[in-house]
């Protein structure tokens, strides 16, 4: 990894603290989710990373096909730049890459949640902001030792109740422990979906040291 290819932030915290890994929305950059990561834990270090791709002119994690839809091959792609990206900064900056809480909202929620399913010992801890299932998932991973919130809003332009609903099914029969918070607004960030994601990630037991079970 090149440093000159990488957008990235990192703000040391307590090492006793779980780091917070922020990935953004589609048009965000390294920055945007830097004071939602601290008001979800005051203490954690945090690290941003930004999508490298872009399209019409704005960062994103993978790309789309010209038909509009999900390029699957390049999310596949992407996401193991991300993470491999991840494990050489976590290497750099001495982080417990075990211990990740992953933040993401859209299109960076997406990522994670699909790495999640896909990919193995990615991470342990997710906070997703109105995620979706991009496809269809056959892997039967064991995500018994996994604990997910995710937020979904019933006014959602972009995301259907149905495929929240898909995405939700997918990670629960792989075993993944999920809670759900719902709101009717759109897909907005809003306070109560903030505050409801501190407070889980509060009682989660994963902010503190803990162990892969």
């Amino acid at each position: 990894m090149a440093e000159t290819d990488v957008n990235y932030r990192f703000i040391e915290g307590d090492p006793n603290v779980s780091p917070i890994l922020l990935l953004h929305g589609t048009g965000g950059s390294e920055d945007d989710l830097l004071p939602i990561g601290r008001f979800l834990s005051a203490d954690s270090p945090l690290l941003a990373i930004r999508g490298r791709v872009q399209e019409e002119g704005m960062n994103r994690y993978f790309k789309h096909t010209p038909s509009g839809g999900f390029d699957l091959a390049d999310l596949e792609y992407e996401t193991t730049w991300l993470f491999d990206t991840l494990n050489e900064l976590c290497q750099k900056f001495n982080i417990d890459y075990q211990r990740f809480i992953v933040v993401g909202y859209s299109n960076g929620a997406n990522v994670a949640a699909r790495a999640l399913l896909t990919r193995a010992d990615t991470f342990h801890t997710g906070i997703f902001f109105h995620p979706m299932a991009l496809s269809t998932v056959n892997s039967e991973q064991d995500l018994s030792d996994v604990k997910v919130w995710m937020s979904h809003g019933s006014n959602d332009p972009i995301v259907s109740a149905d495929n929240f609903e898909t995405l939700e099914d997918y990670l629960k029969g792989q075993h993944a422990q999920v809670d759900i918070f719902k709101h009717d607004q759109s897909h907005n960030l809003n306070e109560a979906e903030l505050t409801s994601a501190k407070e889980w990630l509060a009682a989660s037991g994963r902010l503190g040291q803990w162990n892969k079970e």
